[in-house]
């Protein structure tokens, strides 16, 4: 009788997140898992934040969250992609004169594929004491989202 015994795939693939948390503390690095959610395809505001791939984000990046990314790349890690996420306080309601008005792409997708980390955005806000601004985030290639640095 031959038996077939299916092998666990170690690919870099299924480890990626792992490597990327490991990378952290040996660095002493406060690495976080956020959640899993897909990569956005353009900015999007969830709550009080908003969500930007980090090609589309004009902001200046600290140089130790660029070690850190150098860092990343260095140990053979290739983050899927990376978003940068700001905080944006809601503002005025939008101008109701109809020639102004522009209408804003379907959000609802993305906050149902956000999910828990549209939670975990809005209990930041309630759990920090000074809100900082901007996170930079890694996305595996297994959609998790994982916290690289952050700054006022």
């Amino acid at each position: 009788m031959n038996h077939i015994i299916p092998k666990k795939q170690n690919s870099t693939l299924a480890t990626q997140s792992q490597q990327l948390i490991a990378l952290g503390k040996s660095h002493r690095w406060q690495f976080k898992v956020l959640g899993k959610a897909p990569v956005p395809t353009e900015a999007i505001r969830v709550d009080n934040w908003v969500v930007v791939p980090s090609q589309e984000d004009t902001s200046e990046i600290p140089i130790r969250a660029m070690k850190k990314v150098q860092a990343v790349y260095q140990a053979g890690i290739q983050p899927k992609a990376w978003v940068v996420v700001h905080e944006a306080p809601m503002t005025l309601p939008k101008t109701t004169d109809p020639t102004q008005q522009k209408k804003d792409p379907p959000v609802l997708p993305y906050l149902l594929a956000l999910g828990g980390l549209g939670i975990w955005l809005a209990s930041t806000l309630i759990t920090t004491v000074a809100v900082v601004d901007p996170i930079l985030i890694a996305i595996t290639p297994e959609n998790d989202w994982i916290e690289i640095d952050r700054w006022a």
